[in-house]
């Protein structure tokens, strides 16, 4: 494989680390504010204005007239975040930011193997192999063994 793929691969592992600390972060402040809704809010006004930012320096205008053209579900997304960060922001100092991530790795992966089976959301279509199910499997009783009491 090229270098240019481990790269790649080093800066995907580098990201996750960094959202691995997310979440607990803003854990904490709920915790400290004793509001979710209020860190929740803070989370996003700290994005929205980074993203401001980002998309004043590199302006083109052609992304933000294409947004007339996307189908209306599209939109949703943006609703589905904030429901779960502000739902990780509530648990993850109730049950524990490990049991929290696998949880919810666990779901994303199912989930994703569904949406990449049918090729939703503009996916290729990615029906699943043996070996796939055999690992979402194994990933299932992990999950189990890792939270369970």
């Amino acid at each position: 494989m090229s270098s240019g793929f481990w790269i790649l691969m080093a800066s995907a592992f580098a990201l996750g680390a960094l959202g691995g600390t997310h979440v607990p972060m803003y854990g904490a402040l709920s915790l400290r504010l004793h509001s979710t809704l209020v860190a929740t809010f803070k989370f996003y006004a700290v994005a929205f204005s980074g993203a401001a930012v980002i998309c004043l320096l590199a302006w083109d205008s052609r992304p933000f007239l294409a947004l007339r053209e996307v189908p209306i579900w599209y939109h949703s997304a943006g609703l589905i975040i904030v429901v779960v960060v502000g739902g990780s922001t509530y648990l993850v100092s109730r049950i524990g930011a490990v049991n929290l991530f696998v949880m919810m790795f666990t779901a994303q992966v199912s989930v994703r193997m569904i949406i990449s089976h049918f090729g939703w959301f503009d996916t290729p279509v990615l029906p699943p192999q043996w070996s796939k199910l055999a690992g979402a499997v194994l990933l299932l009783a992990g999950t189990v063994l890792m939270v369970g009491d």
